[in-house]
């Protein structure tokens, strides 16, 4: 029987297999007609030594002239699933019914649920046997106006229409000319040498710029700095999830179907059951 050393030894790919895959994959990304070149082994390092977790941005991962076209249609997008408005989030509308996308955002969000965008991120974060979501749950089109803003916090670990484990992040940015001014960055955050909640991370939303990363319990990300652009311009993204049917390990001992968001601090920002109850009776009453 291996112990863990062994079977670690085991599950370790060697130079050459690791080639030939890196190979493989460059070979499919080539006849690609959405996908730019990436330098796979480098954003494979990356990914592991990151900090606050596993995570990677990759600048220009995609066709300028294709990314264009959807960057234009979810500007001119009409068509909303709703908005969002309360403690956690205000100003986010988003969308993520197939037969409502325009032509190329569903060309890109299809392409997100292929085989070869799954091979990619599995080669780059080493996850293993990820499922997408045909559903799109919390995913499609997101795009947040002036005052907007996504407090930390860490995603529902569990979809119960799957019935698999939450494990992978993919956010595809569509803001041309965006300044940090115009606040509304994606903040990773986690704890510092001295176990102090901070934001270790925090990029623009810039276009072509897509963040790839490991989401469990502790992976807290978010929008918290709002949304401030000078002639009100929204912070637009595509996003998907990918899933796995083994539980993660160190995360996820509890099957999680909520958001758990948080303050600068770290702690919940969950309202009490008590008020939970008041303003439900006051949805009621209305």
């Amino acid at each position: 029987m291996l112990d863990e050393v062994d079977l670690w030894m085991f599950e370790m790919k060697s130079y050459e297999e690791l080639e030939a895959e890196v190979n493989t994959l460059n070979d499919s990304i080539s006849d690609s007609p959405y996908l730019n070149n990436l330098d796979l082994l480098k954003l494979r390092d990356f990914c592991e030594q990151a900090d606050p977790f596993r995570y990677v941005c990759i600048d220009g991962m995609w066709k300028d002239e294709f990314l264009e076209q959807v960057m234009k249609e979810v500007a001119e997008n009409q068509s909303w699933a709703g908005e969002k408005q309360f403690y956690g989030s205000r100003e986010k509308r988003w969308q993520a019914d197939w037969n409502k996308f325009p032509e190329h955002v569903h060309s890109l969000l299809s392409y997100l649920n292929q085989p070869l965008v799954l091979k990619i991120i599995e080669f780059i974060t080493q996850e293993k046997f990820l499922v997408s979501d045909p559903y799109l749950e919390g995913g499609g089109i997101h795009s947040t106006g002036n005052d907007g803003f996504l407090k930390l916090h860490a995603d529902f670990n569990w979809n119960e229409k799957l019935q698999l484990y939450r494990r992978i992040n993919i956010l595809v940015y569509l803001n041309k000319d965006w300044k940090k001014e115009y606040g509304g960055q994606i903040e990773l955050a986690g704890k510092d040498s001295s176990g102090e909640f901070i934001s270790q991370v925090a990029l623009e939303p810039i276009f072509n710029r897509t963040l790839i990363f490991v989401t469990d319990d502790k992976s807290f990300h978010g929008q918290p700095n709002p949304v401030n652009h000078p002639d009100k311009k929204r912070r637009n993204s595509i996003a998907a999830y990918y899933y796995t049917a083994a539980k993660p390990d160190d995360s996820s001992d509890t099957k999680r179907i909520g958001t758990n968001y948080v303050g600068e601090d770290g702690k919940s920002l969950q309202p009490s059951l008590s008020k939970r109850i008041l303003a439900r009776l006051g949805r009621v009453l209305k």
